[in-house]
């Protein structure tokens, strides 16, 4: 059993926190929507009404927060920054998605308190973080990452070490570019489909037994026919990575144009229907008709 601080309990937060405590860790929660405390307190994880009860004397420190300007405020910048209550040989760990390049800054400011900070984004959605199946791609000090991948297993099966500080975001971004590319040309194949009378789901089936199958075929096509857009990853989000790879991107000097055309379809989406529909509704955005 290992004793681990979690802030951050919104969709992806809450279950993953659960499988930790399945798991026989004890774990302190903290977030600023008290409700969703007390909710995981019933299921035996220990509330905290502030950062430093969640830090108290916890050998690690999770968080699962929105973006980089959450992460880099609670680490670093607030009245009650963990950087100023964590302990020398605390591992802190961020898994949310957020920007390499403040990924390597909270390291740095960590790393002079002789603390390790480990980035580990994931990859799998609410369905993943609740069956405990997430991937998770990890940057920072690889003898830190050795200590808790016994407890990143406790909320994924594919776990991957890929360098230094940073590499976990940066390898997240990949998967956004590849999420967000595969979600436009399907939507592309489903319009052209229906737009000339093809049976959709048998259109599907086709596509899935030929080199066309991907994971997004074989999960989200059903409901991008439906109709069914309640978000299980919302277009805001998406649109939040695609604005931090195209950043990385541009630092590289890489064009891509895919990714920037993805950005504009996004952003016409969420103006028109919010950013709370799911990121599988930018097929109205091909085609008014679903």
């Amino acid at each position: 059993m290992k004793k681990i601080g979690f802030i951050g309990l919104g969709v992806m937060g809450k279950p993953m926190v659960m499988n930790l405590i399945k798991a026989g860790h004890q774990v302190t929660v903290f977030d600023q929507v008290r409700s969703l405390v007390d909710e995981l307190k019933k299921e035996g994880a220990h509330p905290a009404s502030s950062l430093l009860e969640a830090v108290g004397e916890n050998e690690i420190v999770i968080t699962m927060l929105p973006n980089s300007p959450h992460v880099k405020d609670v680490c670093l910048l607030s009245e009650q920054a963990l950087i100023q209550y964590v302990e020398p040989g605390t591992i802190v760990i961020d898994m949310s998605s957020i920007s390499p390049e403040v990924t390597k800054e909270i390291n740095e400011a960590f790393g002079e308190k002789g603390v390790s900070y480990i980035d580990a984004p994931v990859s799998g959605g609410y369905v993943g973080a609740v069956a405990g199946s997430l991937s998770i791609m990890v940057g920072g000090e690889e003898q830190a990452f050795e200590q808790v991948k016994d407890v990143l297993a406790c909320m994924g099966k594919r776990i991957t070490y890929m360098g230094p500080s940073g590499a976990g975001q940066t390898t997240k971004l990949c998967n956004q570019i590849m999420v967000t590319g595969t979600t436009l040309t399907m939507s592309e194949a489903l319009a052209l489909g229906k737009k000339s009378g093809l049976d959709l789901y048998k259109l599907r089936d086709v596509l899935v037994s030929g080199g066309a199958n991907c994971w997004h075929l074989e999960h989200k096509a059903p409901l991008m026919i439906e109709g069914n857009f309640e978000p299980s990853f919302k277009s805001a989000l998406l649109l939040k990575d695609i604005n931090l790879a195209i950043e990385k991107a541009k630092a590289e000097q890489l064009e891509l144009p895919v990714l920037f055309q993805s950005k504009e379809l996004y952003e016409q989406l969420i103006n028109q229907e919010g950013g709370n529909i799911d990121y599988i509704a930018i097929i109205k955005q091909i085609y008014k008709e679903f």
